[in-house]
């Protein structure tokens, strides 16, 4: 009896989207209560989130919390949501823990099935998740009575940049350098270089000007060397920042994906279109009904 109290507050709240009070809603308050990081683990899920895209401990936190507003969103918005990148890191993260995420999350919390897919490619599909990634960030200010924040939630131009490509690598094997980091310290660098080329061509043969112009470029080199591996340093300890362009993503990456991650796309194909259950996501359609619909992704 208890249980089928709380899927009717529920539904009161599924049908009146704009509306929306997390602060009333029995989803809102199980979401608050389930914790990402079990109790003793050496390496829980938010150290393991920071340490697989580069990130300090207290920005995966952020992430954290920002994805448990999005799976709010994603069965109350009443429409097709996508997630940010950074957010769907911990998504693709929580799917590995994949007790915690199909037996607790979606079976407890939920009490509905969320699957995750990539987008098919192509224009449409490109235009569709940008679409419904706005209209998450409208949503959440309508939800949450705030803004999103811009590190994790930037304006689509940034989330959904063309030339982004995505590759997991072992740095344990391999350095990566962040190509407009090493641009402006290598052309610092060769600035350098080229005064130090100056001065030794403009100057004498004597000894004592010989033996000055030795030492300069040896402390021009000494300057290079220790700019790039300042730089190397910087960049396999993940920069020490939270989500910047050039630290965002580890592991845990999408390379062929396309620019798409959505929620509540529609049975025919999409970020989050296939589902095992009647009550599922794939059954009755998440997109044209919406997300929380009496159809859609979380319907009964």
């Amino acid at each position: 009896m208890t249980r089928r109290i709380g899927r009717t507050r529920l539904e009161q709240h599924k049908t009146l989207p704009g509306r929306m009070n997390p602060h009333e809603d029995l989803l809102w308050a199980r979401l608050l209560a389930f914790n990402f990081d079990e109790t003793g683990d050496a390496l829980t899920f938010t150290q393991r989130l920071a340490r697989e895209n580069g990130w300090n401990l207290g920005f995966a936190r952020r992430v954290v919390e920002e994805y448990r507003r999005f799976l709010y969103l994603a069965l109350r918005a009443g429409h097709s949501v996508t997630p940010s990148d950074e957010v769907d890191q911990a998504w693709h993260l929580h799917l590995v823990y994949s007790r915690s995420y199909w037996d607790e999350l979606c079976a407890q919390v939920l009490q509905h099935r969320l699957h995750h897919g990539p987008t098919r490619g192509g224009q449409a599909e490109d235009d569709r998740f940008l679409d419904a990634y706005e209209a998450t960030r409208t949503s959440y200010r309508r939800c949450f009575g705030s803004e999103p924040p811009a590190d994790i939630w930037p304006e689509p131009e940034v989330r959904f940049t063309p030339q982004a490509r995505w590759q997991r690598v072992d740095l344990a094997s391999h350095w990566c350098l962040p190509k407009l980091a090493l641009r402006r310290t290598g052309l610092g660098l060769l600035g350098i270089l080229g005064l130090s080329g100056a001065a030794v061509g403009c100057s004498g043969v004597n000894g004592e000007e010989l033996i000055g112009n030795g030492l300069f470029l040896m402390a021009a080199f000494l300057v290079v060397a220790a700019g790039l591996g300042w730089l190397i340093i910087r960049t396999a300890r993940g920069g020490g920042s939270g989500g910047g362009s050039d630290s965002k993503r580890g592991s845990s990456g999408c390379g062929d994906g396309g620019i798409g991650g959505g929620c509540a796309a529609d049975s025919s194909g999409g970020h989050h279109s296939h589902s095992d259950g009647s009550s599922g996501c794939g059954s009755s359609g998440c997109g044209s009904s919406g997300c929380g619909g009496g159809g859609g992704c979380g319907g009964d």
